[in-house]
């Protein structure tokens, strides 16, 4: 992390695998309320198009780091801790809105003792089908209405850390910020993982399904193959054989959450072929995962970003850029 200049209340990092449509709302809505408080705005760019820094504005609160196109959103969060200064740091993702009190509540929640915090993320009422069908696979469990309550995990975008929580990480980070095995690690040293609804995001896509369905075979297998480690042949296989029935065990608990909350029921009831692939996807992974180990181009990919990836100023000195490596810059 980023120890160059003096710590701040609060660093916001937007990972961008698109930078899509919706990417502007996003920093929109974000700017106001971290200039407010004397923040910063991490904008961690993958996209294809390196759009982010068009897109950006002139805000003097957005830095703009910018990492070869493709690189999966773990990747981009820790991109983006790592130059972050913020006391408290907090994860969005560029298809998610934050609403209008989003930072305030942040901060307002940190000053409990809880060192991990996430919040409520809802279905923006103009998403399409698959749109609709990613949001309840990846984000109905956090869907309000709910009380405030500790969970066993939770989702990385609409999360935030106290940065000191995040000390002694650094073996659940080798390949980029995944929030489950990160979470894991964090209750295992006795820390709670608080969901506070006032902390509310908004899904707004929007997302290729056949990208996210990729996505999801993808993630799947690393999941899997990470989950595994140290395991015998004979119980990884065990595992791979009861992988079949987790889409059906998910979609049950999807849809009885769906139901307790009274709120898009119908618009649920629509997706389930779809959000029943994109289920059946993670599945499939984490049968490659268990039986066959981490795919060995994602092993190729993480050795060549780990050996590449450091942080330097963009060219031209402009202090809202910087460039991560050099492929894609």
């Amino acid at each position: 992390m980023s120890h160059d200049q003096k710590t701040i209340e609060i660093s916001v990092v937007v990972a961008a695998p698109d930078a899509g449509p919706n990417f502007s709302c996003c920093l929109a809505a974000l700017t106001a309320q971290v200039s407010a408080v004397g923040g910063e705005i991490l904008v961690v760019d993958g996209s294809t198009t390196g759009s982010a820094i068009h897109l950006s504005g002139d805000s003097t609160a957005v830095r703009i780091l910018r990492l070869p196109a493709g690189t999966e959103v773990p990747a981009l969060w820790q991109a983006g801790i790592e130059a972050s200064r913020g006391r408290i740091i907090a994860l969005l993702v560029d298809s998610c809105v934050p609403g209008p009190d989003w930072g305030p509540q942040i901060l307002r929640a940190h000053r409990a003792e809880w060192a991990v915090i996430g919040g409520a993320i809802d279905l923006a009422p103009t998403l399409g089908l698959v749109d609709s069908a990613i949001y309840f696979c990846r984000y109905s469990r956090y869907m309000p209405p709910f009380a405030p309550h500790f969970l066993d995990d939770l989702p990385g975008n609409n999360c935030s850390y106290k940065r000191g929580a995040l000390a002694g990480l650094q073996d659940e980070m080798t390949d980029g910020f995944w929030e489950t095995f990160v979470h894991r690690k964090m209750r295992s040293r006795g820390e709670r993982l608080l969901c506070d609804p006032a902390i509310r995001a908004y899904y707004v896509g929007p997302t290729s399904g056949t990208s996210f369905f990729r996505h999801r075979l993808a993630h799947g297998r690393r999941f899997a193959a990470r989950r595994v480690r140290g395991l015998s042949g004979g119980q990884r296989m065990m595992r791979a054989l009861a992988s079949p029935v987790v889409p059906l065990l998910m979609l049950w608990r999807i849809a009885v959450g769906v139901w307790k909350k009274r709120r898009h029921r119908a618009r649920f009831l629509v997706c389930v072929p779809l959000l029943t692939a994109f289920l059946a996807a993670w599945s499939a992974g984490e049968f490659l995962g268990y039986a066959l180990g981490p795919e060995a181009r994602s092993l190729n990919k993480k050795e060549k970003e780990t050996g590449s990836v450091k942080l330097s100023p963009a060219s031209g000195g402009n202090p809202r850029s910087s460039a991560v490596g050099s492929k894609g810059a």
